[in-house]
C-alpha cells in the first residue's frame, strides 16, 4: 500500500501523523510534521495484518492533527496464501501425566501465533484409543502456549494420533487452521508430521469420526482386554487359552 501526504498549506505543520487499521486491528501508526508544500511517501505492507479467517478485507487509514480519513475493501483468499501469519501446532509430545490428579496418558501440544491479532482457536485431538479431546485454547497474540491434552489409551503404551487446529465448524474446511499427526511413546519422544486439514465429525454428533491407524492400531485381543496385559500378553488371550485348557481336560476325563 502507498500512502501519498501533501501539505498544500501555507503552513508549517508539526503535529500530525497516520494510524492504518486492517480488518478492524491497528497495525501501523506514525507521526510526522511536514512543511509548507513537501510530499511525503510511505510504501506499507500490510499482508501480515489481513485476518486469514476473512475474504474481504477493509483498511483504513486516517490522519491525526488535520483529521482525514480513507478506507477500502478487497476481496482476497486470505487461507490461499502463505504469507499471512496464522496459528499453528508446533509441537505434540506423548507423556505420562495426571488429569483432576489421576494418573493419565496426555499429550502436551503447543500452539504458536506469530500473527498480531487474537484467534478463537479449538484444538481437537483423536487417537486409537481416544475419540476426541476438546479445548479452546487461544494463544496471545506473537506468542505461544502449552495445552495438556488427557488420552484415553494406556499409560506408557506407544500412542498414535491426530491434532486439529481450528475455529468455527470442525466439519468445514474454511477455518481449519493446521493439522498434524503424531506417534509416540512416554520417554521416548514423540514424531510429528504435517497433514493437510481434513473436517470430520465431532463425538457429540452422530456416526462421529474414529481415528485409525493400520501400523499402531490395537489387535482385537487388545481391545477386548481393555489394554489390560499379565507378562506383556492380554488377558483375553490368556483367558482364551484357560477355557481351551479346560475344555480339553473335560473331554479326556
Amino acid at each position: 500500500m502507498v500512502i501519498n501526504v501533501k501539505n498544500p498549506s501555507g503552513e508549517y505543520v508539526g503535529k500530525s501523523g497516520i494510524v492504518i487499521q486492517v480488518d478492524g486491528t491497528d497495525y501501523y501508526e506514525n507521526s510526522f510534521s511536514i512543511r509548507s508544500g513537501e510530499e511525503l511517501n510511505y510504501n506499507i505492507n500490510i499482508t501480515d495484518g489481513l485476518d486469514v479467517l476473512e475474504n474481504k478485507h477493509t483498511t483504513t487509514v486516517s490522519t491525526y492533527g488535520n483529521y482525514t480519513t480513507y478506507n477500502f475493501t478487497k476481496k482476497i483468499n486470505a487461507s490461499a496464501t502463505e504469507e499471512i501469519p496464522t496459528p499453528y501446532i508446533e509441537n505434540v509430545t506423548v507423556a505420562d501425566g495426571t488429569i483432576d490428579g489421576e494418573p493419565s496418558a496426555v499429550a502436551y501440544v503447543t500452539l504458536v501465533n506469530p500473527s498480531i491479532r487474537r484467534y478463537p482457536t479449538k484444538l481437537f485431538v483423536h487417537t486409537i484409543g481416544t475419540d476426541g479431546s476438546y479445548y479452546t485454547p487461544s494463544p496471545q497474540p506473537n506468542n505461544s502456549t502449552t495445552v495438556k491434552v488427557e488420552l484415553l489409551d494406556k499409560r506408557g503404551a506407544k500412542i498414535a494420533g491426530e491434532v486439529r487446529l481450528y475455529t468455527g465448524n470442525l466439519t468445514n474446511k474454511q477455518g481449519g487452521l493446521d493439522q498434524v499427526g503424531f506417534v509416540g511413546k512416554a520417554g521416548e519422544g514423540t514424531k510429528q508430521w504435517n497433514e493437510s486439514f481434513q473436517p470430520v465429525r465431532p463425538t457429540w454428533m452422530n456416526n462421529h469420526y474414529e481415528y485409525e491407524n493400520d501400523t499402531y492400531s490395537q489387535s482385537l485381543g487388545e481391545k477386548l482386554s481393555a489394554n489390560h496385559k499379565v507378562g506383556g500378553i492380554p488377558v483375553f488371550y490368556l483367558g482364551m487359552v484357560v477355557l481351551v485348557g479346560v475344555f480339553f481336560i473335560r473331554r479326556w476325563r
